[in-house]
C-alpha cells in the first residue's frame, strides 16, 4: 500500500463530517488510496489509512516521544469501530466502542491497569435512539471486556 507524507495530498472538506477528503492531485479529482502519516520534529505523530480519499481503516497517533497514544478503526472520516487510547507506559487507558463518532461504551484504566469507570449507552441518553439498531450489533462484534 502507498505511503505518502500528508503534506503531499491535496484536500476539501467533507461537508458530512467536516473532515478532509484526501486527493493526489490539485484538480481535486483523484481521490487517493494508501496511507498518510505526520510527523512532528522528525516523530512520527499519526498515521491512518485512506480509502477513496476517505480515512477509513486503522488510525494511529504518537506521543511526542513515539509510543502509542490512541488507536481508532475509522469508515469514511468517523470514528467507527474500536477506539482505544494509551498510556506513554504502553497501558490501555480506555477502550470504546464507537459508531459514527458517537462513544457507545467505554472502560477506563489507571496507568496499572485497574478499571477506574465504565459507561453504557442506554435509553436515557439522547444519542441512543438514533443508533439502537447498531448498538447490539457493534456490542457483539467488538467485545470489550467488563
Amino acid at each position: 500500500m502507498n505511503k505518502v507524507a500528508l503534506y503531499d495530498l491535496f484536500t476539501e472538506t467533507d461537508i458530512n463530517t467536516g473532515e478532509n477528503i484526501y486527493y493526489t492531485d490539485s484538480s481535486l479529482e483523484k481521490p487517493y488510496f494508501g496511507i498518510v502519516v505526520d510527523y512532528f520534529k522528525g516523530v512520527l505523530n499519526w498515521e491512518f489509512e485512506v480509502k477513496d480519499g476517505f480515512r477509513t481503516g486503522m488510525e494511529r497517533k504518537y506521543y511526542d516521544t513515539g509510543e502509542l497514544m490512541e488507536e481508532n478503526d475509522t469508515d469514511h472520516n468517523t470514528i467507527d469501530g474500536v477506539s482505544k487510547e494509551f498510556y506513554k507506559n504502553g497501558n490501555i487507558k480506555s477502550i470504546s466502542i464507537v459508531i459514527r463518532n458517537v462513544f457507545i461504551d467505554s472502560i477506563s484504566y489507571d496507568e496499572s491497569g485497574n478499571k477506574i469507570n465504565e459507561t453504557f449507552m442506554n435509553e436515557s441518553k439522547h444519542s441512543y435512539f438514533l443508533l439502537e439498531r447498531k448498538i447490539d450489533e457493534y456490542r457483539k462484534k467488538y467485545k470489550i471486556e467488563k
